[in-house]
């Protein structure tokens, strides 16, 4: 079947550059983004109910609520990237979303804290579902439509900043962390419903017998370890010996990773593909870039919501919704850039419209580090913040659709999804490294002066120029529309 503008083919992606938004593709991208952006509105409506859960449950481990979640997804993103090439994305989709519904629900019916950690890790199963799901927009969107379609769906986190803080205090101050944990539920079951009913099956790009289950777990067991590691050491010390035991056997388990891809037929990543030029400066740069991104948001937070305590506290004392309120102010930016950038990046090289997301990024924390002492102060400076995050989450997804083949997406949206996780454990130790540096306690309580707040705005200032850097050496990308089966030069 030759497809056409009328009458597009979802099983596999037109290349007739006539082809046009229709109600069919609209759906598609609905039910796309629906799923993809839960996670995020999980880590909001997470972060609010954790109080709630450790009051519950009166436990001094709730670090292992957010925990057990995270180091699941990052175990298993690397089988979730390979199995989705293997046998279609479409149906790994509904697997771990699937897995993830009954996770939700133990997690919700929970009478002990362990029982609700086994929800956690099972419904972590569907935390990988961003390394499908961008590549599954190549799958199934016309060549035309595949930046743009990107774009949107990448920069949707910012309808998830508007309504999450909102929707969270009124299940918390309503029904606690349970209210949370059934939204949850409910969610992940619709994000179920959504894919079988909208997204059509996408072919597999992987047809080679075998599957390296070691190379998985090693890459997948360090990177993990990692992650703990910096999860736990502002609680353990970081110069403690558990501090370091851990992050030294994960980096030790990634070196012995190279080892086994090498003598693997089947590697589970393909180092041919990382090791070209454009590919590695697009995932590093693209990975840090959306860390920052993500991260700075719920640093920004802790500033709202802590206590103003003059010589102690230097919080600005909101209370949760009226920090939700201000908050719509700059994720509607984010939001708007984002679409803006969907519709430019036809026209506009997509790497000049992410250097200045960048600029602007970098420009809007570094003016946050000196102005932050009321709402407006805080309003301009994370509105211009924001702007160039939504020219930065719109465009990353673009450039890893500029450096790789259609065969090499899953490869690609994999390994800039651990990087996002990696990289955004590794800012959020250094900012509470740097927080507890500029700290007061009082009766157990860590209070924050006004210099660490300081000194976070910057850090995400000076980190933003590390992919604008990168980005400078980016080559020029290549068009979905072009040929599709040689790798970027």
């Amino acid at each position: 079947m030759t497809p056409t503008s009328a009458s597009p083919s979802l099983d596999a992606a037109p290349s007739d550059d006539t082809a046009r938004w229709t109600p069919r593709l609209v759906g598609v991208l609905v039910a796309l983004i629906w799923p993809t952006q839960m996670l995020a509105a999980a880590g909001i409506l997470g972060a609010n109910a954790t109080s709630s859960v450790a009051q519950s449950f009166h436990t001094t481990h709730v670090a292992w609520f957010s925990l057990t979640f995270v180091l699941v997804t990052t175990l298993l993103t690397p089988f979730v990237m390979k199995l989705g090439d293997r046998y279609g994305k479409k149906r790994l989709m509904l697997v771990i979303t699937g897995i993830g519904t009954v996770g939700d629900i133990i997690a919700a019916l929970a009478g002990s804290f362990w029982l609700m950690l086994i929800g956690r890790a099972i419904a972590g199963c569907y935390g990988p579902f961003g390394a499908l799901s961008f590549p599954a927009v190549r799958d199934i969107f016309p060549a035309r439509l595949v930046k743009p379609a990107s774009a949107i769906l990448g920069s949707s986190v910012g309808l998830v900043g508007i309504g999450a803080p909102f929707l969270a205090g009124w299940l918390v101050d309503g029904w606690g962390y349970r209210g949370v944990m059934w939204f949850l539920t409910a969610a992940t079951a619709l994000s179920f419903v959504l894919i079988a009913l909208l997204v059509p099956s996408t072919p597999p790009r992987d047809r080679q017998p075998g599957f390296d289950w070691l190379g998985g777990l090693v890459l997948g067991g360090g990177l993990s370890a990692v992650i703990y590691a910096l999860g736990q050491g502002q609680s353990w010390g970081w110069a403690d010996a558990k501090t370091l035991g851990w992050l030294g056997a994960g980096l030790m388990t990634l070196v012995v990773f190279a080892f086994v891809e090498r003598s693997s037929a089947h590697p589970i990543l393909d180092f041919t593909v990382l090791r070209r030029r454009p590919v590695a400066l697009v995932l590093t740069a693209g990975g840090l870039a959306q860390a920052i991104a993500y991260t700075m948001p719920s640093l920004v937070i802790l500033l709202a919501l802590y206590p103003y305590i003059p010589g102690v506290s230097a919080g600005l004392g909101w209370t949760a919704q009226h920090n939700a309120a201000v908050g719509v102010t700059w994720n509607l930016v984010m939001f708007a850039a984002g679409i803006l950038a969907s519709r430019l990046m036809r026209r506009i090289d997509a790497r000049h419209l992410w250097r200045a997301g960048l600029l602007l990024m970098g420009l809007g924390y570094g003016l946050g580090g000196f102005f932050h002492a009321d709402e407006m102060e805080l309003i301009l400076t994370s509105s211009l913040a924001h702007l160039g995050s939504g020219l930065v989450v719109a465009g990353a997804p673009v450039l890893v659709v500029g450096v790789v083949s259609k065969d090499e997406q899953g490869l690609g949206s994999g390994m800039l999804n651990m990087l996002i996780t990696l990289f955004g454990s590794v800012f959020t130790a250094l900012a509470f490294a740097i927080l507890a540096g500029h700290s007061v306690v009082q009766h157990g309580t860590a209070f924050y002066q006004d210099a660490g707040y300081d000194w976070i705005f910057w850090t995400g200032a000076l980190l933003t120029a590390v992919p604008l850097t990168l980005s400078l050496f980016i080559p020029r990308l290549r068009d979905p529309a072009e040929s599709d089966t040689a790798p970027a030069a």
